[in-house]
């Protein structure tokens, strides 16, 4: 392809390569000075001629990407915060999982600026200033220190990292609230889909475009039974069924009672009542149900034989990749064995020259009972991946 000037027409942005400005700029040169110039790769002339087109490049890429940040579906960064402000959201930013700890010790104890830590090695820094009561026992709410998804289980921040004399043990008897990673690209893409579609389609989009925009929100699924009877998740007929995960309870109860038709029933194991103000009188709603998904702990094996540039990094990255693809996984959405084959081989730095094989790939819910086979997910449950729970064995 010749050198052209960047145009615009029906197809959009056409600009020019690299090696187009290059071969021009020697054509050029030829054209001035004779074709008997010497301009081979090891000639000065050359190199200054490769220097000019290169710039010239990132130039014209700079144009592209100015010509591609005008709209939601190719703007990219700041760029697409810019683009989405335009339907009223941002991005959301990471956020920090939170947890109630039951503190323990003597009556009396004060705890200035206490941490505790969970199995992983987390810490969690708890509110403000606490005094034990003379019950011995009081609740205190904890911050995980590192920000985005950081689970703990219950029981699982069990380490005192702030020894005081008088507090003896901490524990958390419910599950963290978890927090939020930063937003990607293509995530805000998604949400500014379901933005637009909120005033103009259906209300299950509306809904499902309502839960989404909520802080610390990260995934979600609305389901929806339309027939007289319950379906096959157990839904009963005329109803819908939010799974979610992260936000505050009250707040989703008002995004699901605010957006839904009259007469639609809810359906989940978390009941809120919400309050309607009104000019004179508060109404009374029917109490509005939902699930919080149920997290699946999935155990993985991978067994490798190594090959030329395979190195320890190589071994974790593939922890890494699989950890985080379990954590990406829609709510409700089976794990099929054969989708891990992706994230583990793209811990090599080169497709075509693998620096590793995988000879057995095995999965289950439990570390003594895995198989080469697809773990099916209930409609209100979710993988979770954790680190410890993959195994790279390396033959």
């Amino acid at each position: 392809m010749a050198y052209v000037k960047p145009y615009i027409d029906e197809a959009g942005l056409h600009i020019s390569t690299y090696a187009d400005t290059r071969d021009d700029l020697i054509s050029t040169m030829k054209a001035i000075y004779g074709d008997d110039i010497y301009l081979d790769t090891d000639s000065q002339d050359y190199q200054m001629i490769s220097a000019i087109a290169d710039k010239h490049a990132d130039l014209q890429m700079l144009g592209a990407l100015l010509y591609n940040n005008r709209g939601p579906g190719t703007a990219t960064g700041g760029g697409l915060d810019g683009v989405v402000k335009a339907n009223g959201i941002r991005r959301k930013r990471a956020g920090h999982s939170l947890a109630v700890l039951t503190l323990q010790g003597t009556a009396g104890t004060i705890i200035y600026n206490g941490k505790a830590a969970d199995k992983a090695g987390n810490l969690w820094a708890i509110s403000g200033v606490v005094t034990i009561p003379a019950s011995g026992e009081i609740d205190a709410e904890a911050m995980c220190e590192k920000e985005g998804r950081i689970y703990a289980d219950a029981e699982t921040i069990t380490r005192i990292m702030t020894p005081t004399q008088g507090w003896i043990c901490v524990t958390n008897k419910a599950k963290a609230n978890t927090g939020q990673e930063t937003e990607t690209d293509a995530e805000l893409r998604a949400r500014q889909t379901i933005s637009v579609a909120r005033p103009s389609r259906t209300v299950l989009l509306g809904t499902i475009g309502g839960i989404a925009e909520l802080p610390d929100v990260t995934r979600y699924k609305v389901y929806e039974n339309y027939t007289n009877i319950p379906d096959s998740h157990g839904i009963p007929g005329h109803s819908i069924c939010a799974v979610v995960e992260g936000g505050e309870n009250y707040s989703i109860a008002e995004e699901i009672y605010y957006r839904k038709t009259p007469g639609c029933g809810t359906y989940g194991d978390i009941q809120v009542a919400v309050t309607e103000e009104m000019e004179q009188n508060p109404l009374e709603c029917p109490p509005m149900r939902f699930f919080r998904p149920r997290y699946i702990d999935v155990y993985v094996t991978v067994k490798v034989t190594p090959k030329a540039g395979f190195v320890n990094q190589t071994q974790a990255q593939i922890i890494e990749n699989v950890t985080a693809y379990l954590n990406s996984l829609e709510i409700g959405s089976d794990l099929v064995l054969s989708a891990l084959y992706s994230p583990i081989l793209s811990a090599t730095k080169d497709i075509t020259n693998p620096s590793f094989s995988v000879s057995a790939l095995l999965i289950g819910k439990s570390q003594d009972n895995m198989a080469p086979a697809d773990i099916p997910i209930l409609f209100n449950e979710v993988t979770r991946g954790i680190a410890t729970h993959v195994t790279v064995e390396v033959s």
